[in-house]
């Protein structure tokens, strides 16, 4: 039997929501970035292009972003898509790519699913932001 969703459970996942908004998610990135000597151009909202372009020194890194979805489908959908994303956008041989995702257990889960082998030849790494902001980087 399927349990009703109580009040207190959908408040939490719109806080969530809110939380592990994409724009959210690039101000914790541009936080940590600049404490660490990047330099950011960040589209916010809609804006197309690279999500967040860093630069240090000679170094780049470029990171595309997704926020938290309001279902377990749409999640993956965003999963699928910010590696899309970040495979179309590889024409730096020298640049770092990382994609950048609320840290819940559906996006470890579909983190962990991708081959290593996809992982190693891509170069791709994931970046998981929690509430706090703090950023947690898995190769």
């Amino acid at each position: 039997m399927v349990e009703p969703v109580t009040h207190q459970e959908n408040v939490r996942d719109n806080e969530l929501s809110s939380v592990f908004s994409e724009d959210n998610i690039k101000q914790f990135l541009k936080e940590f970035l600049h404490s660490n000597g990047w330099e950011t151009q960040i589209a916010w909202g809609k804006t197309p292009g690279i999500d967040i372009n860093a630069i240090r020194g000679t170094e780049r890194w470029i990171i595309e972003v997704k926020g938290l979805g309001t279902s377990n489908p749409m999640n993956v959908n965003y999963f699928l898509g910010v590696l899309a994303e970040t495979l179309q956008r590889m024409d730096d041989p020298t640049a770092k790519y990382s994609i950048a995702l609320p840290d819940v257990k559906q996006f470890r889960n579909l983190w962990s699913r991708l081959p290593l082998l996809a992982k190693k030849r891509t170069g791709i790494t994931a970046l998981f932001i929690d509430e706090q902001g703090t950023i947690d980087e898995s190769e």
